[in-house]
């Protein structure tokens, strides 16, 4: 049974869409990503949009007693801030126990085990939905569900 579940954003929780020079883009590099961030600031998600299974995902683990958190990496303030938003807007009060963010994906696991040994936790008990494949294997090398954002409709069912 899972009882903390950890969503990351960006391609998971959220779709990329952001307005650049134009037109629409899933993404672009980290440099000019800092630089959307830091102009468009708390808006930077305004085009981004939830992805149902993933919602419908995390409503269910709610549903069967886990916390479920949002932990995505960040680099700056007002990145974390765009997050926070984002989730405000498109998620009901509540829906997560919180939003995390870290500097790195490597810092994920540290607090995951972190929060797992607060709450009395076994890892085991723990998820982490990504869309990154080298941050999912290290889940699973560590003892924690790991769980790619690709699989979630068939888990939804």
């Amino acid at each position: 049974m899972i009882r903390l579940a950890f969503f990351d954003m960006d391609g998971t929780l959220c779709a990329p869409r952001f307005y650049v020079n134009g037109k629409m883009v899933g993404g672009m590099s980290d440099e000019a990503w800092h630089a959307f961030c830091e102009k468009n600031g708390e808006d930077t998600y305004r085009f981004c949009k939830p992805v149902p299974s993933v919602t419908e995902y995390a409503r269910k683990l709610r549903e069967c007693g886990a916390k479920v958190y949002v932990l995505s990496t960040s680099q700056t303030k007002y990145e974390c801030d765009a997050k926070n938003k984002f989730v405000r807007q498109n998620y009901p009060a509540g829906f997560f126990t919180e939003v995390l963010t870290v500097e790195h994906d490597a810092d994920k696991l540290p607090v995951i085990r972190e929060i797992a040994e607060k709450e009395g936790v076994r890892p085991e008990e723990c998820e982490l939905i990504e869309d990154t494949y080298a941050t999912v294997l290290a889940a699973i090398v560590a003892g924690i569900r790991g769980t790619h954002v690709s699989m979630i409709y068939c888990d939804a069912e």
